[in-house]
């Protein structure tokens, strides 16, 4: 059996005038501490050169995309860490959508607050969150008819139109409620 475990999110971080000179100067760092990389790191003197850029990425789950600041990079990688295996693919999709990039400080606390869970499809939310959320009289109606016959597709649309949102990913939906 497999276990699928998180990635430490690294950083390959390059010198800006290097390569705006046709050199590639840069080396693989932890992403969570790409923000405490300095010039003279990368190339290990004393240097004229100041700007750094992250220009390539591994194991951050899809909240990266594309290439960043070292210290975009490091926040990113420090919530990633507050985050169980389970959440990070999930934490991703939210990012793309709702981060606000001037709230670095609550990212995980809004992700928490937001996120609705992995489902199979969108009915089948509408179907446990309204089982959830329910008392146990409105929930024993649903043996009887018509309750028992509730068209949860068109149930969900409703949902999903009033401030549910989902991202599809490999085997079903990450919800989202981003009041």
């Amino acid at each position: 059996m497999f276990v699928l475990t998180q990635i430490q999110p690294r950083v390959w971080i390059g010198c800006l005038a290097c390569y705006n000179a046709g050199r590639l100067v840069g080396d693989w760092y932890d992403g969570d501490t790409a923000d405490d990389v300095t010039p003279e790191d990368l190339h290990g003197r004393a240097t004229s050169h100041e700007e750094l850029w992250v220009m390539d990425h591994d194991g951050f789950s899809g909240a990266l995309d594309g290439e960043c600041s070292p210290c975009e990079a490091a926040e990113i990688a420090r919530a990633l860490s507050e985050l169980t295996d389970d959440e990070s693919s999930a934490f991703a999709a939210w990012f793309q959508l709702y981060a606000e990039h001037d709230e670095r400080d609550e990212w995980v606390e809004k992700f928490r607050d937001d996120y609705r869970g992995f489902h199979d499809s969108e009915a089948d939310f509408a179907r446990e969150w309204f089982e959830e959320t329910s008392s146990e009289e409105e929930k024993a109606r649903l043996t009887q008819w018509p309750f028992y016959d509730i068209d949860w597709d068109r149930a969900s649309q409703e949902l999903f139109t009033g401030g549910f949102s989902s991202e599809e990913t490999l085997g079903g939906i990450h919800v989202f409620y981003a009041a």
